[in-house]
């Protein structure tokens, strides 16, 4: 995977979200925030008791769909969200390994320095 192809992604979880938008509107801040910890709940549950994978996809898939609308709620674009995270991680894991800890790719992953993603 090469840094076009993480922006590539990157502007499709912005799809996702404005999509979402359309779908689900925004609703009230605090009910979201309990329909998304029991999606959370149905997820946990569902992995537990050994459900299929179809299952837990689903649960996965709600509980994707709330924190879509806790993004567009609070107006928070989740692709910058995620940048973010994969940014720190990447950082974190240079330098506490010299390298990314599960890329087995041979530094095919990413081209650059971690400044990239």
């Amino acid at each position: 995977m090469r840094i076009a192809s993480i922006e590539k992604t990157l502007r499709e979880i912005d799809q996702l979200q404005h999509v979402s938008l359309h779908i689900y509107g925004k609703y009230d801040l605090q009910k979201s925030l309990i329909w998304m910890t029991e999606e959370m709940g149905e997820v946990i549950s569902a992995i537990r008791k050994s459900h299929s994978k179809e299952d837990i996809s689903g649960e996965l898939g709600d509980l994707m769909a709330w924190i879509f609308c806790l993004g567009n709620i609070l107006e928070i674009p989740l692709s910058e969200s995620i940048h973010g995270t994969f940014r720190k991680e990447i950082n974190r894991q240079l330098n506490t390994y010299g390298k990314l800890k599960y890329d087995h790719s041979e530094g095919r992953l990413f081209t650059g320095e971690s400044s990239d993603v």
